[in-house]
């Protein structure tokens, strides 16, 4: 993800000609557009679909029961937290709760990642 970060970074930078977090989103979503409506412009991106979170990561903490810790420290509140995609299936009231093993994007999130202009349907 870091490679993927860096690369994604630098086409931003390539393209707009400044710094990708310095790029104003009204510009990115302007050109996004206008590259959408053009017959004859072509940009190639990237993104990454179903990465698997236990892997890759899913972009929230994780509170490890087995050693009564947080995956990042202070983050206590967000890895219990009912909006955190990891506790989401297991929840009180979920349907997902009796379903006794990890289905990969069901109880157990999958990651996305795109870059500048990427998008998925």
């Amino acid at each position: 993800l870091r490679t993927f970060g860096q690369m994604a970074n630098q086409f931003k930078t390539n393209y707009f000609n400044m710094q990708p977090t310095t790029v104003p989103f009204a510009t990115v979503e302007k050109e996004f557009w206008r590259l959408v409506r053009s017959i004859d412009d072509e940009v190639t991106v990237e993104y990454g679909a179903d990465l698997h979170s236990s892997i890759h990561g899913s972009g929230f903490p994780m509170y490890d029961s087995s050693s009564d810790s947080v995956t990042v420290p202070g983050a206590e509140a967000y890895a219990k937290s009912g909006w955190n995609l990891n506790n989401l299936p297991n929840l009180k009231g979920s349907v997902l709760r009796h379903i006794d093993v990890n289905i990969s994007g069901m109880k157990v999130p999958w990651l996305y990642v795109g870059m500048c202009f990427s998008c998925f349907c």
